[in-house]
């Protein structure tokens, strides 16, 4: 099932508590999302040198070994995977349905032109 609101991280939440981020997330998540988030991390996670296991828990992600000087790396990596999990889980919408090819396909180049413009979201917020 789909989630009706992206989530986002909260910031303002941020605390670093013996080298670990605690951040909440905002929105209601779903056992879908929770999936896609843990399937986007295993993709993009490679061994940093500024951060160590990230997890989620329910509304907060958790990152071990957060060393100084690695936050707005940290942060980029952060946004991108909840980014593609929220994109990989919203609900279609009527015009979704609507556009494609003729055998009634979603466009391909039309859903990836939609993810590259919530980049521009992003970075307006």
């Amino acid at each position: 099932m789909a989630d009706l609101e992206p989530r986002h991280i909260d910031w303002a939440s941020a605390q670093i508590e013996d080298g670990t981020l605690t951040v909440e997330l905002t929105g209601k998540g779903s056992k879908a999302w929770k999936a896609r988030f843990e399937n986007v991390l295993a993709l993009l996670d490679t061994p940093h040198t500024t951060w160590g296991e990230v997890r989620l828990h329910k509304s907060t992600v958790n990152v071990a070994g957060v060393q100084q000087g690695g936050e707005p790396e940290l942060r980029h990596f952060l946004e991108s995977v909840v980014l593609q999990a929220n994109s990989d889980t919203q609900p279609e919408t009527p015009e979704d349905n609507a556009e494609g090819d003729a055998d009634g396909e979603p466009d391909v180049d039309e859903q990836m032109t939609a993810t590259f413009k919530t980049f521009a979201q992003q970075q307006e917020d």
